[in-house]
């Protein structure tokens, strides 16, 4: 084994200049004077033999092609040295340090708060930040470093990925007890809606393009939103009817205004909600708890909704694997 050269702490200050594209905001969040932050850039430079960043006058940093490919992986380096020195710190294997989990946007309410809850009553030393994105960010975000772990669902996650199930999930029909199939209780065919007017969550993979492409389907589309809310609101006032896949506890809007749920009668595949993480990284160990901890809770979740019959016929089915 061979002594490294390069200087972890003059890493720390490439990444850090990086995320902020200035060298002075970079210095005062790293709490350190620009003059000894730019000499620490310069040596890294000189010692890598490459150059990190062009200089603009007043303009902050912008970063090479070079550094570009550097960045992930100096990160990483940063991460793991962050968690060496809170384990030498901590008072025995108790967790520390921050944790950064992605989460696609209409996912988030259903599983994020009990994740969060759950996880700091165990390890409060732990700091959990979460970032809500689109699948497409969240997957370049993981693969440059930037978070930990995200929960996606599983369409079209990139093959760079490790993905673990947490709970299966049922699309569904959303509509207005007006509407003229809301009062039979029988699952609905699709092709009986067609020519209807649909309100949209527009987001993907979340967008209704995984149902009614499995049937070959094209809708008539009203209204398009990325607030799941607002959806069921537009839904409420008979303005269209929705498929979505994430149900709420209660079929009621914000405006107190009821909602009727049916089933889907064609053949749709059921959508897995998974855990992913770069396959090229090595999981720090309050990632892997986090990731153990969100499996385990949701899966007893799923034990306890399997003996309850609250929600009726009709009900937007969800059910965990077994792991």
């Amino acid at each position: 084994m061979s002594l490294p050269r390069l200087s972890l702490r003059k890493i720390a200050c490439f990444v850090a200049t990086a995320e902020a594209g200035s060298v002075s905001l970079a210095a005062k969040r790293l709490n350190l004077s620009q003059a000894a932050l730019s000499e620490a850039l310069i040596d890294l430079e000189q010692e890598l033999g490459i150059d990190l960043f062009v200089r603009h006058k007043a303009r902050g940093v912008t970063m090479t092609s070079a550094s570009r490919q550097l960045l992930a992986e100096a990160r990483q380096l940063v991460r793991h040295a962050e968690d060496f020195q809170a384990l030498v710190h901590s008072a025995g294997p108790d967790l520390a340090g921050e944790l950064i989990v992605g989460c696609f946007p209409t996912l988030l309410p259903f599983v994020m708060p009990k994740l969060l809850d759950g996880f700091q009553v165990s390890h409060p030393e732990v700091t959990i930040r979460f970032v809500e994105d689109s699948q497409l960010n969240l997957e370049q975000a993981m693969l440059a470093g930037t978070i930990d772990l995200s929960v996606l669902y599983d369409i079209d996650v990139g093959q760079a990925l490790e993905k673990r199930p947490l709970f299966v999930c049922t699309p569904y029909v959303l509509l207005s007890p007006e509407h003229r199939l809301a009062k039979s209780n029988e699952p609905v065919e699709l092709a009986q809606l067609v020519d209807d007017q649909l309100i949209q969550i527009d987001v993907l993979p979340g967008r209704n393009d995984y149902v009614f492409g499995t049937v070959g389907l094209m809708p008539r589309i009203a209204h398009r939103t990325t607030n799941f809310e607002l959806v069921r609101a537009l839904v409420a006032r008979n303005l269209g009817y929705a498929v979505l896949i994430q149900r709420p506890k209660y079929d009621i809007t914000y405006e107190g205004l009821p909602l009727v749920v049916r089933p889907i009668a064609n053949s749709i595949p059921p959508l897995t909600v998974v855990f992913a993480w770069p396959k090229t990284i090595h999981l720090h160990r309050r990632v892997a708890e986090f990731a153990a901890f969100g499996m385990q809770l949701l899966r007893r979740q799923s034990d306890e909704r399997a003996g309850d019959d609250a929600d009726g016929p009709g009900a937007a089915s969800a059910s965990w694997p077994a792991l």
